[in-house]
Protein backbone atom coordinates (compact mmCIF):
# COMPACT_ATOMS: atom_id res chain seq x y z
CA UNK A 1 0.00 0.00 0.00
CA UNK A 2 1.15 3.47 -1.02
CA UNK A 3 1.60 5.95 1.92
CA UNK A 4 -0.26 8.92 1.00
CA UNK A 5 -0.27 12.10 2.91
CA UNK A 6 -3.43 14.36 2.72
CA UNK A 7 -2.14 17.57 3.94
CA UNK A 8 0.94 19.31 5.70
CA UNK A 9 -0.63 21.81 8.06
CA UNK A 10 2.27 24.37 10.08
CA UNK A 11 2.19 26.60 12.83
CA UNK A 12 -0.86 24.82 14.69
CA UNK A 13 -0.58 25.42 18.46
CA UNK A 14 -3.11 22.50 18.98
CA UNK A 15 -1.66 19.12 18.41
CA UNK A 16 0.85 19.02 20.55
CA UNK A 17 3.28 21.29 22.65
CA UNK A 18 4.51 23.84 21.18
CA UNK A 19 4.54 25.19 17.38
CA UNK A 20 3.84 22.26 15.68
CA UNK A 21 3.55 20.85 11.85
CA UNK A 22 0.77 18.33 11.39
CA UNK A 23 1.05 15.83 8.81
CA UNK A 24 -2.62 13.94 7.92
CA UNK A 25 -1.92 10.57 6.54
CA UNK A 26 -4.42 8.95 4.48
CA UNK A 27 -6.23 5.95 6.54
CA UNK A 28 -8.46 4.52 8.94
CA UNK A 29 -9.06 1.58 10.49
CA UNK A 30 -12.06 2.87 12.02
CA UNK A 31 -15.48 4.54 10.36
CA UNK A 32 -15.97 7.14 12.82
CA UNK A 33 -19.50 9.05 11.56
CA UNK A 34 -18.40 12.46 12.96
CA UNK A 35 -15.05 12.20 11.03
CA UNK A 36 -13.29 15.14 11.53
CA UNK A 37 -11.04 15.06 8.39
CA UNK A 38 -13.14 12.46 6.02
CA UNK A 39 -10.74 12.95 3.61
CA UNK A 40 -8.24 10.88 5.22
CA UNK A 41 -10.55 8.21 5.69
CA UNK A 42 -9.24 6.04 2.91
CA UNK A 43 -6.21 5.40 1.90
CA UNK A 44 -6.67 5.54 -2.03
CA UNK A 45 -6.30 9.14 -3.46
CA UNK A 46 -9.50 11.24 -3.68
CA UNK A 47 -10.10 14.36 -5.78
CA UNK A 48 -11.79 17.11 -3.92
CA UNK A 49 -14.37 19.58 -5.59
CA UNK A 50 -13.99 23.14 -4.22
CA UNK A 51 -17.46 24.66 -5.43
CA UNK A 52 -16.56 28.33 -4.19
CA UNK A 53 -14.15 28.09 -6.54
CA UNK A 54 -15.27 26.79 -9.61
CA UNK A 55 -16.07 29.84 -12.38
CA UNK A 56 -17.87 26.75 -14.49
CA UNK A 57 -15.21 27.57 -17.46
CA UNK A 58 -15.52 23.90 -18.56
CA UNK A 59 -11.96 23.65 -18.87
CA UNK A 60 -11.95 20.10 -16.64
CA UNK A 61 -14.70 18.72 -18.88
CA UNK A 62 -12.30 19.05 -21.61
CA UNK A 63 -9.42 17.71 -20.33
CA UNK A 64 -11.11 14.23 -18.97
CA UNK A 65 -11.42 11.34 -21.71
CA UNK A 66 -13.64 9.69 -19.46
CA UNK A 67 -16.30 11.83 -19.56
CA UNK A 68 -16.66 11.44 -15.83
CA UNK A 69 -17.64 15.19 -14.99
CA UNK A 70 -21.50 16.22 -15.19
CA UNK A 71 -21.67 19.67 -13.45
CA UNK A 72 -25.46 19.76 -14.55
CA UNK A 73 -27.57 18.26 -11.23
CA UNK A 74 -24.88 20.36 -9.18
CA UNK A 75 -22.97 19.18 -6.29
CA UNK A 76 -20.10 16.82 -6.70
CA UNK A 77 -19.54 16.42 -10.14
CA UNK A 78 -17.36 13.40 -10.71
CA UNK A 79 -18.96 9.60 -11.79
CA UNK A 80 -16.64 7.65 -9.54
CA UNK A 81 -17.21 4.75 -11.97
CA UNK A 82 -15.77 6.76 -14.66
CA UNK A 83 -12.76 8.40 -13.05
CA UNK A 84 -9.71 7.25 -13.45
CA UNK A 85 -8.00 9.31 -11.27
CA UNK A 86 -5.16 10.87 -14.27
CA UNK A 87 -5.81 14.46 -12.55
CA UNK A 88 -6.23 15.56 -16.17
CA UNK A 89 -9.39 17.72 -15.11
CA UNK A 90 -6.95 18.88 -11.73
CA UNK A 91 -4.26 20.04 -13.98
CA UNK A 92 -6.77 21.67 -16.07
CA UNK A 93 -8.55 23.96 -13.60
CA UNK A 94 -7.36 27.67 -13.92
CA UNK A 95 -8.72 28.22 -10.72
CA UNK A 96 -7.81 25.27 -8.48
CA UNK A 97 -11.55 24.19 -7.82
CA UNK A 98 -10.21 20.57 -8.22
CA UNK A 99 -7.35 19.90 -6.17
CA UNK A 100 -5.93 15.75 -5.21
CA UNK A 101 -6.64 14.55 -1.55
CA UNK A 102 -3.67 12.46 -1.51
CA UNK A 103 0.06 12.43 -2.51
CA UNK A 104 3.17 10.54 -2.18
CA UNK A 105 6.33 12.01 -0.60
CA UNK A 106 10.13 10.48 -0.52
CA UNK A 107 10.91 10.45 3.17
CA UNK A 108 13.71 13.05 2.46
CA UNK A 109 11.31 15.02 0.73
CA UNK A 110 9.12 15.17 3.91
CA UNK A 111 11.32 15.58 6.10
CA UNK A 112 13.13 18.50 4.14
CA UNK A 113 9.57 20.16 4.50
CA UNK A 114 9.32 19.37 7.94
CA UNK A 115 12.61 20.87 9.08
CA UNK A 116 11.39 24.14 7.69
CA UNK A 117 10.50 24.98 10.86
CA UNK A 118 12.92 23.66 12.61
CA UNK A 119 13.36 26.53 14.53
CA UNK A 120 10.22 27.43 15.74
CA UNK A 121 10.28 23.88 17.40
CA UNK A 122 13.41 24.62 19.55
CA UNK A 123 12.13 28.19 20.58
CA UNK A 124 8.66 26.56 21.81
CA UNK A 125 8.83 23.52 22.31
CA UNK A 126 7.40 22.18 19.36
CA UNK A 127 7.48 19.83 16.99
CA UNK A 128 6.53 17.30 14.16
CA UNK A 129 2.48 15.51 14.93
CA UNK A 130 1.52 12.72 13.36
CA UNK A 131 -1.74 12.57 12.21
CA UNK A 132 -5.01 11.67 9.94
CA UNK A 133 -6.22 8.93 9.21
CA UNK A 134 -4.74 6.92 11.75
CA UNK A 135 -0.34 7.31 11.24
CA UNK A 136 0.00 3.53 12.69
CA UNK A 137 -1.23 1.93 9.11
CA UNK A 138 1.98 2.90 8.04
CA UNK A 139 4.67 0.89 10.04
CA UNK A 140 7.11 0.74 6.97
CA UNK A 141 6.82 4.47 5.75
CA UNK A 142 7.27 5.92 9.27
CA UNK A 143 10.17 2.84 10.14
CA UNK A 144 12.05 4.89 7.12
CA UNK A 145 10.50 8.56 8.27
CA UNK A 146 10.84 8.73 11.83
CA UNK A 147 15.07 8.26 12.25
CA UNK A 148 15.73 10.95 9.98
CA UNK A 149 13.29 13.67 11.88
CA UNK A 150 15.04 12.59 14.82
CA UNK A 151 18.78 13.22 13.30
CA UNK A 152 17.64 16.69 13.16
CA UNK A 153 16.67 16.65 16.07
CA UNK A 154 12.68 17.32 16.01
CA UNK A 155 10.07 16.70 18.51
CA UNK A 156 7.78 14.03 17.49
CA UNK A 157 3.92 12.83 18.56
CA UNK A 158 1.70 11.02 17.44
CA UNK A 159 -2.42 11.27 17.20
CA UNK A 160 -3.73 7.40 17.44
CA UNK A 161 -7.07 5.81 17.12
CA UNK A 162 -5.19 3.32 18.47
CA UNK A 163 -6.34 0.23 16.27
CA UNK A 164 -2.91 -0.85 14.93
CA UNK A 165 -0.96 -3.90 15.25
CA UNK A 166 1.39 -3.39 18.50
CA UNK A 167 4.32 -5.47 17.03
CA UNK A 168 4.67 -3.62 13.61
CA UNK A 169 3.81 0.16 16.04
CA UNK A 170 6.34 -1.10 18.70
CA UNK A 171 8.67 -2.53 16.56
CA UNK A 172 9.35 0.62 14.10
CA UNK A 173 7.40 3.99 15.31
CA UNK A 174 7.57 3.72 19.58
CA UNK A 175 11.08 4.07 19.36
CA UNK A 176 11.07 7.48 17.49
CA UNK A 177 7.71 9.34 19.17
CA UNK A 178 8.27 11.63 22.31
CA UNK A 179 4.15 11.98 23.08
CA UNK A 180 1.77 9.92 22.03
CA UNK A 181 -2.23 11.31 21.71
CA UNK A 182 -4.46 8.41 22.26
CA UNK A 183 -8.08 8.53 21.51
CA UNK A 184 -10.81 6.90 23.52
CA UNK A 185 -14.10 7.65 21.64
CA UNK A 186 -16.87 5.02 23.66
CA UNK A 187 -16.11 2.60 26.40
CA UNK A 188 -19.18 -0.05 25.34
CA UNK A 189 -17.80 -2.11 22.80
CA UNK A 190 -21.30 -2.68 20.63
CA UNK A 191 -21.45 1.31 20.94
CA UNK A 192 -18.09 1.65 19.48
CA UNK A 193 -18.89 -0.54 16.72
CA UNK A 194 -22.03 0.90 16.11
CA UNK A 195 -20.44 4.05 15.65
CA UNK A 196 -16.82 3.79 14.46
CA UNK A 197 -17.31 0.59 12.62
CA UNK A 198 -14.99 -1.90 14.89
CA UNK A 199 -15.06 -2.84 18.59
CA UNK A 200 -12.41 -1.26 20.73
CA UNK A 201 -11.02 -4.61 22.40
CA UNK A 202 -7.42 -4.34 20.63
CA UNK A 203 -7.96 -0.43 21.10
CA UNK A 204 -7.63 -0.41 25.05
CA UNK A 205 -5.64 -3.22 25.09
CA UNK A 206 -2.85 -1.18 23.03
CA UNK A 207 -3.68 2.12 25.42
CA UNK A 208 -2.64 -0.28 28.66
CA UNK A 209 0.30 -2.16 27.06
CA UNK A 210 1.53 1.72 25.86
CA UNK A 211 0.68 2.73 29.34
CA UNK A 212 2.44 0.05 31.05
CA UNK A 213 6.10 0.02 28.69
CA UNK A 214 5.98 3.54 30.28
CA UNK A 215 8.42 4.76 27.21
CA UNK A 216 6.75 8.17 26.16
CA UNK A 217 4.33 10.43 27.51
CA UNK A 218 0.93 9.08 27.10
CA UNK A 219 -1.79 11.55 27.10
CA UNK A 220 -6.09 10.17 26.44
CA UNK A 221 -7.84 12.31 24.23
CA UNK A 222 -11.54 11.64 24.56
CA UNK A 223 -13.49 13.31 21.45
CA UNK A 224 -16.67 14.96 22.77
CA UNK A 225 -19.52 14.57 19.72
CA UNK A 226 -23.03 15.31 21.80
CA UNK A 227 -25.66 12.47 21.86
CA UNK A 228 -22.95 9.76 20.86
CA UNK A 229 -19.23 10.00 23.07
CA UNK A 230 -21.38 12.90 25.66
CA UNK A 231 -23.61 10.68 27.31
CA UNK A 232 -23.24 10.55 31.14
CA UNK A 233 -23.02 6.68 30.45
CA UNK A 234 -19.90 6.75 28.28
CA UNK A 235 -18.00 9.68 30.00
CA UNK A 236 -18.62 8.30 33.14
CA UNK A 237 -17.04 4.76 31.95
CA UNK A 238 -14.43 6.15 30.77
CA UNK A 239 -13.46 8.46 33.36
CA UNK A 240 -13.43 5.13 35.99
CA UNK A 241 -11.88 3.35 33.27
CA UNK A 242 -8.60 5.95 33.53
CA UNK A 243 -8.70 6.41 37.38
CA UNK A 244 -8.43 2.64 37.53
CA UNK A 245 -5.33 3.31 35.70
CA UNK A 246 -4.24 5.69 37.98
CA UNK A 247 -4.49 8.16 35.40
CA UNK A 248 -5.58 11.84 36.22
CA UNK A 249 -5.37 13.52 32.86
CA UNK A 250 -7.11 13.70 30.23
CA UNK A 251 -7.98 16.03 26.59
CA UNK A 252 -11.45 16.68 25.96
CA UNK A 253 -11.99 17.65 22.36
CA UNK A 254 -15.28 19.83 21.86
CA UNK A 255 -17.11 18.70 18.49
CA UNK A 256 -15.94 20.62 15.59
CA UNK A 257 -18.62 21.13 12.86
CA UNK A 258 -16.34 22.62 10.33
CA UNK A 259 -15.84 18.83 8.95
CA UNK A 260 -19.55 18.88 7.37
CA UNK A 261 -18.62 21.14 4.63
CA UNK A 262 -15.72 18.68 3.81
CA UNK A 263 -18.12 15.69 2.87
CA UNK A 264 -19.56 18.11 0.32
CA UNK A 265 -16.08 18.59 -1.43
CA UNK A 266 -15.70 14.64 -1.81
CA UNK A 267 -19.53 14.36 -2.75
CA UNK A 268 -20.37 12.26 0.40
CA UNK A 269 -23.34 11.96 2.69
CA UNK A 270 -23.24 12.92 6.41
CA UNK A 271 -24.26 9.82 9.03
CA UNK A 272 -24.37 12.24 11.71
CA UNK A 273 -25.48 15.92 11.21
CA UNK A 274 -25.58 18.22 14.40
CA UNK A 275 -24.07 21.92 12.63
CA UNK A 276 -23.53 24.08 16.17
CA UNK A 277 -20.71 24.29 18.40
CA UNK A 278 -21.10 22.68 22.11
CA UNK A 279 -22.70 25.29 24.61
CA UNK A 280 -21.19 26.41 27.34
CA UNK A 281 -23.51 24.36 29.43
CA UNK A 282 -23.00 21.06 27.49
CA UNK A 283 -18.98 21.82 28.32
CA UNK A 284 -19.58 22.52 32.09
CA UNK A 285 -21.61 19.18 32.38
CA UNK A 286 -18.61 17.18 31.27
CA UNK A 287 -16.24 19.02 33.14
CA UNK A 288 -18.00 18.31 36.61
CA UNK A 289 -17.95 14.28 35.42
CA UNK A 290 -14.39 14.99 35.09
CA UNK A 291 -13.87 16.84 38.31
CA UNK A 292 -10.89 16.09 39.85
CA UNK A 293 -8.88 15.33 36.79
CA UNK A 294 -6.27 17.68 35.30
CA UNK A 295 -8.34 18.94 31.49
CA UNK A 296 -6.01 19.66 28.88
CA UNK A 297 -7.76 21.65 26.06
CA UNK A 298 -11.16 22.77 26.89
Amino acid sequence: MNTLIADIKRNSLDDGPGIRTLVFFKGCPLNCVWCQNPETKTPAQEIIYKQEKCQGCGECRKACKENALNFTAGGYPFDRSRCTMCGACVRACPEEALAFAGRTYKEEELVNILAKDAVFYRNTGGGVTLSGGEPGMHPAYLRRLLPLLKEQGINVCMETCGQYDRHSFEESILPFLDIVYFDLKLFDASEHARFCGIGNKAILANFEALLAEKKVELLPRIPLVPGITTTDENLTALRDYLSGLSLNKVELLPYNPLWLSKLDALGLKPEYGRRTWMDPGEKGHIKEIFKGFEINVF
